[in-house]
Order: C-alpha cells, then sequence, then structure tokens
C-alpha cells in the first residue's frame, strides 16, 4: 500500500496546535536556506518510494503515535501525517527554527493538523509520552554516539512499537554517478561534499552501519535504494549540495572552501545535456525493527 496525503475536513490549519522552542539548535554540516530546502524537496521526491516501504514495514498506520526526530523541512513529515491519519499524531522535532517554520507551513497547506512541532536537538529532548513509532530519515549519521541515541529512544516507544530509519552510506570518495559522464571540475566538486561533512564529523558507513544497531532490539528488515533522476536539471541535486556545504567547509577551515562557482558549474553542464542523463546518488539504506514487547 502506497502513502499518499489525504486532507481530512477535522484537519483544518485554522485548528493546528502552535509549537514553541524548547531548545538552541545545534550545528549541521548542511546550510539552512530556500535553496537548500528546494534541493532537500527534490532528493526527499527520489526516496518516497523507499520511505513508503519502510514506514508500511514498521506497521505505521492509522491511529499511530509517531515520534520523527529531524524533520527538517517536513518532506518525510507528510508521509507520515498521511500514514498515521486524523486519528494519530506526528511529533516532529528539528534543531533548525528555519527548517520547522518551513514544516509547518508545508504539512497545514497540505489540509493537515495532526502534528507537533518541537525546537530542540536530540540531547535535550525529552519526550512527554510513549510512542508507537519512531522514524528519521538521514538523522542518525548526524548524531556523534548513535548506539546511545538508539538506547535512548528504545525507551519511548511502546513495547513491540518500531524504531525506522532511513541513511545513506558516507565515506571518502563517495559521490554521485552521472552519466554521460560530467567535467572532471564538476567530478571533484561532488567529491567535496563527502569530504566536508565527513570533515564536519558525521558518521561514515551509516547505511551498512544501520541494521547492525537495529539487530540488538529485535529482527531488523532493511531495504536499499540509490533512486536514479533522469534529465539534464538532474545534476542539480548533487551540484546544490555543493553550495549547501560551502558555509561548513569555510567554518572548518578548509583551503578550497571557495574552490567551486557551484553557478558556474550548473551552467556548463546544463549545455548540450537531454532527456538520456541519468544521476545516481551514494546508496540508501532503509531499516526497521519492532521492538521485543
Amino acid at each position: 500500500m502506497k502513502i499518499h496525503p489525504e486532507i481530512h475536513p477535522e484537519n483544518h490549519p485554522e485548528n493546528c496546535p502552535k509549537s514553541y522552542p524548547e531548545s538552541y539548535p545545534e550545528s549541521y554540516p548542511l546550510s539552512s536556506s530556500e535553496r537548500e530546502r528546494h534541493r532537500l524537496k527534490m532528493q526527499a521526491q527520489a526516496l518516497i518510494p523507499l520511505s513508503e516501504r519502510m514506514l508500511n514495514g514498521a506497521g505505521i498506520a492509522h491511529g499511530a503515535q509517531v515520534l520523527e526526530l529531524g524533520c527538517g523541512s517536513g518532506e518525510m513529515t507528510l508521509l507520515l501525517a498521511a500514514a498515521v491519519g486524523p486519528t494519530g499524531r506526528v511529533v516532529a522535532m528539528d534543531s533548525d527554527p528555519a527548517q520547522i517554520e518551513a514544516a509547518k507551513a508545508k504539512i497545514s497547506d497540505a489540509g493537515f493538523c495532526n502534528f507537533d512541532f518541537v525546537l530542540s536537538d536530540l540531547n535535550d529532548f525529552v519526550p512527554k509520552q510513549v510512542f508507537d513509532a519512531i522514524a528519521g530519515r538521514y538523522f542518525l549519521l548526524y548524531i556523534a554516539d548513535p548506539e546511545s541515541a538508539l538506547a535512548r529512544m528504545v525507551l519511548w516507544v511502546k513495547p513491540g512499537g518500531s524504531l525506522a530509519f532511513l541513511e545513506m552510506d558516507f565515506y571518502r570518495g563517495v559521490r554521485s554517478s552521472i552519466w554521460p559522464p560530467v567535467a572532471a571540475e564538476t567530478n571533484s566538486a561532488i567529491e567535496f561534499i563527502a569530504d566536508v561533512m565527513l570533515d564536519a564529523g558525521i558518521n561514515p558507513h551509516m547505511g551498512v552501519r544501520l541494521p547492525s544497531m537495529l539487530a540488538l532490539y529485535g529482527t531488523v528488515h532493511a531495504e536499499t535504494a540509490a533512486p536514479l533522476q533522469f534529465g539534464a536539471s538532474s545534476i542539480e541535486l548533487p551540484l546544490e549540495a555543493v553550495r549547501s556545504v560551502i558555509p561548513m567547509a569555510r567554518k572548518l577551515g578548509r583551503s578550497d572552501a571557495d574552490r567551486y562557482d557551484v553557478d558556474a558549474l550548473i551552467a556548463a553542464e546544463l549545455q548540450g545535456r537531454d532527456h538520456r542523463t541519468v544521476t545516481m546518488p551514494p546508496l540508501s539504506v532503509a531499516a526497521w525493527v519492532r521492538t521485543r514487547s
């Protein structure tokens, strides 16, 4: 079964609850901007099939109470709000106030009111209830000690509840693959993404690490995908990620922080490309587990 947003009369945005900050956000290696939110939307669209299979596999259905960690601009929050329906509820947490505001607008505009947002980082977050499931997408790779984080999370779900995460496998040299091949400078820029993020301290090999961590809590189910994107404009997804890591590269003091002119690279790569261009991102892994009763 596919999960798609449905508008329910009782979910009128005027009746939606307000959310208030609970702590200040922590640093994050990707910039917070409208360009980045547009890139995240493009990325999320490609991940819908894998995300839907994960949520269905984890048993997230109408009436469920779900905690989403690292909701970002609300792309997966939409899927969760549809999955739990008007009788369920999604509590979505993120450490970026701009992302929270964008997510609130997105979910309200879609006609949902079955959500609450919390501005917090994971270290300061204290849930006010237990949940049927906890979910996150591209979240654990940014957590310093994901094993300890999961040990905390399992206390926040009911016995027999689910943990479900979708993570990307990052390591030195990982990059999107594009055909026909891009120029050497473009290829170097795309490799720059992983180098900056790893220098910023994200967890390498989180895709393969994730199922191993979850296995402590029950029988793990996992699927993988590197969803292809088609057309000349597909090259914008990885190149916009270059733009998003430049502020962090500057913060880290990297000598190559301002080497790449993203707009010039995009313009050059778009010349002569057409619908036959194919972009393949690094591998993503979705894994979920029903905790032991």
